[in-house]
């Protein structure tokens, strides 16, 4: 990219473009935020993306660790305060310097990813779970963290943190059933090896970390919105699919500000 650093307009614009292409359900839930949060939630949509997409970029695993290994160290680099100059990395050099993230989310996210690389199926519901709340989770968590939940109380923090850890939960859930024919194209499944029909045992779980998120939606703040809505999506995908009413209950949610 050359000795000089992007400029802030270019590497956001980098960023909005790939969440616009690739992610537009939680491009528009960042969208609600206020208008000083969003560059922070796009950057962070942005870096799942750049590991998402791993797997459909490398010919094998090794390669992947290597991708892996490589955000690993920029991250060390980026806490550390040094510039990284690839637009997601400086992008996340200006969210951790805004809003302090927790680079042990960063850790636990990256650590999991490693399971894609693999292409085999968990071994169980829950391992798939647990792949989910480390994945979704953890980048839920992070957006949480932009939006201030470590302002909170630590009981009421603790609540919520928990509750938008189900919300990634499901959102994960529920991206992967929608993505199981991509998945075998390309030789991976991520439907539970312990469950003899492993779509509708997905479906449940989904269901319930969807009823757990919305447990605690007194304690959610309003603020916190934008990181919650993926949870009425969840919930939108697993009963209606995708369809023209999909976009007018999406933003009754928003006015009426619940998940």
């Amino acid at each position: 990219m050359g000795d000089s650093l992007m400029s802030n307009e270019n590497w956001m614009s980098v960023c909005q473009d790939q969440v616009h292409r690739l992610d537009r359900d939680r491009l528009m839930c960042a969208m609600v935020a206020p208008q000083d949060k969003r560059e922070t939630l796009l950057v962070l949509l942005a870096f799942n993306l750049e590991i998402a997409r791993i797997p459909e970029l490398v010919s094998e695993p090794m390669l992947g660790e290597i991708r892996l290994q490589w955000w690993r160290e920029t991250l060390e680099a980026v806490f550390s305060g040094k510039r990284v100059n690839h637009p997601v990395a400086l992008g996340l050099s200006a969210a951790i310097d805004k809003t302090g993230l927790s680079k042990s989310l960063f850790d636990e996210y990256l650590d999991a990813r490693s399971f894609d690389l693999v292409g085999d199926a968990p071994v169980s519901l829950l391992a798939l779970e647990n792949y989910a709340a480390s994945t979704a989770g953890a980048l839920h968590e992070l957006m949480a963290e932009s939006l201030g939940v470590a302002a909170l109380a630590p009981d009421q923090q603790q609540q919520v943190r928990r509750a938008v850890r189900h919300g990634g939960i499901a959102w994960a859930l529920t991206g992967l059933l929608g993505a199981t024919a991509f998945h075998a194209s390309q030789g991976r499944s991520y439907m539970p090896g312990d469950q003899e029909d492993g779509e509708k045992a997905v479906t449940v779980a989904a269901g319930r970390h969807i009823i757990e998120a919305r447990s605690a939606h007194k304690n959610v703040p309003k603020s916190l919105l934008p990181v919650m809505l993926p949870v009425a999506l969840a919930d939108d995908n697993l009963c209606y699919g995708q369809g023209p009413a999909r976009l007018f209950r999406f933003y009754w949610k928003v006015l009426t500000k619940r998940y």
